[in-house]
């Protein structure tokens, strides 16, 4: 027994690899070109840790055989995610639909706060550009310096796909978004060895049913310079309550370039005078955006200043 608490017998070895899925409380970690099975030591529960999807882990191979071991180390973060909760991400691909489901820019919005609140590489994909035509619903955010794409699942061939493909070359991409927007149907497409189950829109609800249960990490092709990609749940809501209210205004990326001309140096332009953020809205800054800002900063914590 070594000092981790961890029994090992002479056959056992100890070799690091990547969290590839967690269900149940077993964990794949995919190590040496194999996929192993294992158990999490009680240590994490004792210190209130999670392994997540995405982390680098040391384990211990107790069956070589049958691809078993124990999880016993997980190495430092770069970062993180709490919903989806995801580890040493490059890129948060959030996937939204102009139609099936209905387009929720405030839901993006705050997807969007959450990513840049972790200083993760953020890809706004507007996919089933098939059965909706491009409309203004997303000239804000392109105005705003956001990378986006538009792409259809069903199209192999489309130039929105190869776009994508282009964005996600080298990096471990997390596919985040609302249920029914058809993340999975994408990464099957850009994969085309994978079958993700994809499911339909709740015709009672006009909402997505929930296909994907956990978070996984796949490969979008044997060549990592390809990148990889992390399928996630779906969701409906998100909570920013855990920012910071005088971080909120440097997380909307059209805010800085004129925030200086503030009067106050602290300024949530909010309420406060002299706000040069407030009188670019309508110009520099798109009133629909400004709107999901101050209702963010009314949920984040602190109702006032």
């Amino acid at each position: 027994m070594d000092r981790e608490g961890i029994i090992k017998t002479k056959d056992s070895r100890d070799i690091e690899g990547i969290i590839t899925k967690g269900v149940g409380g077993a964990y794949t970690i995919f190590a040496e070109g194999k996929s192993y099975i294992c158990n999490a030591r009680g240590i994490f529960r004792n210190r209130k840790t999670t392994p997540l999807v995405g982390d680098y882990a040391i384990i211990s191979v107790t069956d070589e055989d049958n691809q078993k071991g124990t999880l016993h180390t997980i190495k430092p973060r770069k970062n993180q995610l709490r919903r989806p909760p995801v580890a040493n991400i490059d890129q948060v691909i959030i996937t939204v639909a102009t139609a099936r489901p209905a387009f929720n820019a405030g839901l993006l919005d705050r997807f969007l706060v959450l990513v840049a609140h972790e200083d993760i590489d953020v890809l706004i994909c507007v996919n089933k550009s098939d059965i909706a035509k491009k409309d203004d619903s997303f000239s804000p955010y392109i105005a705003a310096g956001y990378p986006l794409v538009y792409t259809s699942a069903i199209d192999l061939h489309s130039d929105g796909l190869a776009d994508l493909r282009r964005h996600m070359a080298g990096k471990v991409n997390v596919f985040a978004g609302p249920s029914g927007v058809g993340k999975s149907s994408l990464i099957n497409a850009l994969s085309p060895k994978l079958t993700l189950a994809t499911g339909d829109l709740s015709t009672k609800l006009g909402r997505g049913k929930h296909t994907t249960r956990h978070s996984e990490i796949f490969a979008l092709s044997e060549n990592a310079a390809d990148g990889y990609c992390v399928d996630t749940p779906g969701f409906s809501s998100l909570e920013t309550e855990t920012i910071p209210r005088s971080r909120l205004p440097v997380l909307f990326r059209e805010f800085p370039p004129f925030s200086d001309g503030c009067r106050f140096v602290d300024c949530l332009h909010y309420q406060e005078r002299d706000c040069a953020v407030k009188e670019q809205v309508g110009q520099g800054i798109s009133p629909l955006r400004y709107e999901s800002y101050v209702k963010i900063l009314q949920t984040t914590n602190g109702a006032s200043r």
